[in-house]
């Protein structure tokens, strides 16, 4: 026997041991759990953030007010918004400390979503996807925000799971899991409804096609999976026959104020999060398992596609940003994962290094967004903290300083911020007084008079540029009546 068929055989049969599928879980979550904790406390919040904090603070701080908000007046019981008020009643409010909740949830997401891919794809799959979840410059990214992402997609991805173990075992017990965790992750934000027309077309899709039926589709499993459906509906009726006003969508026409219509544009924005090599990837292994009519790809697949048709549909009408398909991340993880390891099924010999070269490349082009993240574009957010320090440390008490967002005053700077959408060009040069403006790419656009002013009139002192397609940028002006150099 040569020494490296020997080298082969012992490698194998550690590989078939109970233990090492666990000891290569717990690698894996270790090093998501180093990339999820570095610089955790550094990136400056966003504006999102804060939004968190206040609500975290205002209804959930201490376990009054946890039982005063139930029944929910608006967004439910989201987990991580209660985990969060606890988290920073006890370690105060900062950058880390707002964020402990998501990255302990993005981070046990991993281990914890192994198990169900494992029992419906097989090991090898679960641990692809696993380690394709682990260096996600996405998920990542989600994980080091105080924001409810990470605990929405985890949601969200378990109940799909508790659908597919529902209607494969016929047992309604996965189904009432299925309703309870749609309604927690609904609580954390609604677009996880996207998981109904998922169902919809799921079961349209068996029809159609001639898949084999699940033992579990028939009247009596497809009447609890509605429930929930039905129970909202009856919850908003009355709402409307109360109190006059939705329940569930009272702020709903904010996203009727603000668009951009281009779904192409959207679709880039979500290529470029999800990864492309990964979506790629994704697509033809997801028609691989539709033509070997897998019901569990299948489902998959109709979990990763049909939310991102509906955002790009809904582009043309409202508000719709990139973010807001984040919870199927992991849909695309398992496709990509299931036709990594179909073709290193097939390749094997010398020729299974080109099946591990298709897995590299997509660890390698998530491993270059990632040293992006961590060394040029700052935790992919702008730099509030930093252009807030520039100002502080060269206005004077009386200069005037202007944002969007002045919900950033308390954090930043230890002044008052007048709102962007409060200023003109006449008022600025009647007040005699030094203005100061902190502008960013997104938000700079709503007032195009001031737009142009500026860029015609005040100093441009700093700038600071995200190398993302989005081309996001964030800038301090300043503009003195008296003067007209740098400060």
């Amino acid at each position: 026997m040569t020494y490296r068929r020997r080298i082969g055989m012992i490698a194998t049969d550690i590989s078939q041991r109970p233990w090492f599928s666990y000891a290569l879980l717990f690698l894996i979550t270790s090093l998501a759990a180093a990339f999820r904790f570095y610089k955790l406390g550094v990136w400056s919040f966003w504006i999102d953030e804060l939004f968190t904090i206040d609500h975290a603070t205002a209804h959930f701080s201490t376990p009054q007010l946890i039982l005063d908000n139930i029944p929910p007046v608006r967004n439910w019981v989201p987990v991580s918004v209660i985990s969060a008020a606890q988290v920073l009643r006890v370690l105060g409010v900062n950058e880390w400390s707002a964020r402990l909740t998501s990255v302990l949830m993005g981070t046990l997401s991993i281990p914890i979503l192994y198990f169900p891919t494992r029992r419906i794809f097989g090991d090898r799959v679960g641990l692809i996807a696993s380690l394709l979840m682990a260096v996600s410059p996405w998920h990542i990214f989600s994980s080091q925000n105080a924001r409810f992402y990470t605990s929405l997609l985890l949601f969200y991805s378990l109940a799909v799971f508790a659908f597919h173990f529902g209607l494969e075992r016929n047992k309604p017990g996965y189904i009432m899991a299925f309703c309870f965790l749609l309604y927690l992750a609904a609580s954390e934000r609604l677009t996880a409804l996207f998981i109904c027309p998922v169902i919809a077309a799921y079961v349209v899709a068996l029809w159609v096609f001639r898949f084999e039926r699940p033992p579990g589709l028939h009247l009596k499993i497809l009447l609890l999976i509605g429930s929930p459906v039905l129970a909202g509906g009856l919850i908003e009726a009355y709402s409307w026959i109360a109190h006059g006003e939705s329940k569930f969508f009272a702020d709903f026409g904010w996203f009727f104020q603000y668009h951009v219509d281009d779904p192409f544009r959207l679709l880039v924005f979500v290529c470029n999060n999800f990864g492309i090599p990964l979506m790629v990837m994704a697509v033809f292994s997801g028609f691989f398992l539709f033509h070997n009519r897998s019901r569990p790809g299948l489902l998959m697949l109709m979990s990763a596609i049909v939310p991102l048709l509906i955002l790009m549909l809904a582009n043309f009408f409202i508000f719709t940003k990139d973010r807001y398909v984040f919870m199927t991340l992991y849909s695309w993880i398992i496709l990509a994962a299931v036709g990594i390891n179909e073709i290193m099924s097939i390749l094997k010999g010398n020729v299974g290094w080109l099946a591990a070269g298709i897995f590299f490349v997509l660890f390698v082009h998530a491993g270059n967004d990632l040293l992006l993240y961590y060394t040029v574009n700052q935790g992919d957010r702008l730099p509030w903290k930093s252009a807030f320090t520039v100002v502080q440390e060269r206005a004077d008490e009386q200069d005037n300083v202007v944002a969007f967002w002045p919900e950033f005053s308390p954090y930043y700077l230890n002044h008052d911020i007048i709102a962007y959408k409060d200023v003109d060009p006449d008022t600025v040069l009647k007040s005699g007084k030094r203005y100061w403006f902190v502008m960013d790419s997104e938000t700079i656009w709503t007032n195009d008079k001031m737009k142009s002013w500026l860029e015609q009139n005040a100093v441009l002192i700093d700038v600071w540029y995200l190398r993302r397609p989005e081309n996001n940028f964030l800038r301090v002006y300043f503009f003195d009546p008296n003067q007209t150099t740098n400060p």
